[in-house]
């Protein structure tokens, strides 16, 4: 399988474990992550405390540790 397409398939599940948690997750993470958002940024969109992004963010990467762990 090409490795892109298995990272994608891997981010896919880890994104749906996030959602299924609270959607805000993968959200800020990829705000953050991916987009490059500033915290600030991400709590007035969100319109959460800047806070409560740092919880989901942490949660967002604690989540994909443990799919790694579970599927390694």
């Amino acid at each position: 399988m090409d490795e892109q397409v298995g990272a994608k398939m891997e981010y896919e599940c880890i994104k749906a474990m996030m959602d299924a948690e609270d959607t805000r997750i993968a959200r800020a993470f990829e705000m953050k992550e991916l987009q490059g958002y500033s915290v600030t940024e991400i709590a007035k969109e969100l319109e959460i405390s800047q806070p409560r992004v740092y919880q989901l963010i942490a949660r967002a990467k604690t989540i994909g540790m443990e799919y790694r762990k579970m599927n390694g």
